[in-house]
């Protein structure tokens, strides 16, 4: 039996699941579409919200480049 901790689900980060569910994990997330993300979900706090922690993420790694 599968251990629902474990489980993962990805969506295209340009589509609107990302916009409305906070538990998945983002596919092709571009930095424009990062910042989007992190206005939608900005109320969200990151240890809760896959797609908040996952945006401020790709933003700071680039911005360290």
């Amino acid at each position: 039996m599968a251990n629902p901790l474990n489980h993962r689900t990805f969506v295209q980060a340009d589509g609107v699941l990302a916009e409305y569910m906070c538990q998945v994990h983002l596919m092709e997330l571009t930095r424009e579409r990062a910042h989007q993300l992190l206005r939608i979900h900005r109320y969200h706090h990151p240890d809760d919200c896959a797609v908040h922690a996952e945006a401020a993420y790709l933003l700071v790694c680039e911005d360290e480049s």
